[in-house]
């Protein structure tokens, strides 16, 4: 094939047709022949990149991103998916995925991004890029989970003030009546030494359901601390 713009548009239509028809093993041919005769296109470079991503084939997704950054090194989502698979560099690609968007306003469809990086880095053990995705989400929306889970980041970095607030906070939206709440304000009252007020706040729990094993596992904990 001559390398001319004429046969790149022509491949990228057809390419476009396959994604739309979702035959995505065509489509990313397609756009690989495109970066045989333009190594630079970053559409090819992001669609290729993703869709071997889907296919679980980080490495060559990785490759394709990174192709991608070394052109054009501000978009946010690109960062974002090198985090997730790139768990050796996860926090350098967040941070700088947490950057852009700090420039760009949230808006309705970059909630449900957020919230999944917000949960997957909570799990991760990445709390300090979970909590600036939640931020984003809560600064917007005050979700009830959302809230819950900011106060679970500010407990694992040790910030119980903090915590304790939005606990509370939660504790009034839910007539005091979650069990999983009023442990969570326990929690945070045993980290404070205030062995008392856990204790009261875990009765309190026990009196909405005395078989929960959370209760107590947060029992358990006080005692054997």
């Amino acid at each position: 094939m001559s390398e001319n713009n004429n046969d790149i548009k022509s491949l990228s239509k057809l390419a476009e047709k396959c994604i739309k028809d979702k035959n995505f093993e065509e489509a990313k041919n397609y756009y690989k022949t495109i970066l045989e005769n333009e190594p630079e296109n970053l559409e090819a470079l992001y669609i290729v990149g993703f869709l071997c991503m889907k296919n679980n084939l980080y490495e060559d997704s990785l490759e394709y991103f990174n192709r991608f950054i070394n052109i054009k090194n501000d978009n946010p989502f690109v960062y974002e998916y090198m985090g997730i698979m790139d768990e050796t560099n996860r926090t350098e690609y967040f941070n700088k995925a947490i950057e852009i968007n700090d420039n760009i306003k949230t808006v309705r469809k970059d909630y449900s991004r957020y919230i999944y990086i917000a949960f997957k880095s909570y799990q991760w053990g990445e709390y300090d890029i979970s909590l600036n995705y939640t931020n984003y989400i809560y600064n917007a929306r005050q979700i009830n989970t959302i809230a819950n889970l900011l106060g679970c980041i500010y407990y694992k970095k040790g910030d119980y003030d903090k915590a304790l607030s939005l606990f509370h906070d939660l504790n009034f939206i839910y007539e005091k009546n979650n069990v999983y709440v009023l442990c969570n304000i326990a929690s945070c009252y045993r980290k404070k030494n205030s062995n008392n007020m856990a204790i009261r706040y875990l009765e309190k729990a026990k009196e909405i359901d005395d078989n929960n094993k959370l209760i107590y596992y947060n029992i358990a904990s006080k005692l054997f601390q």
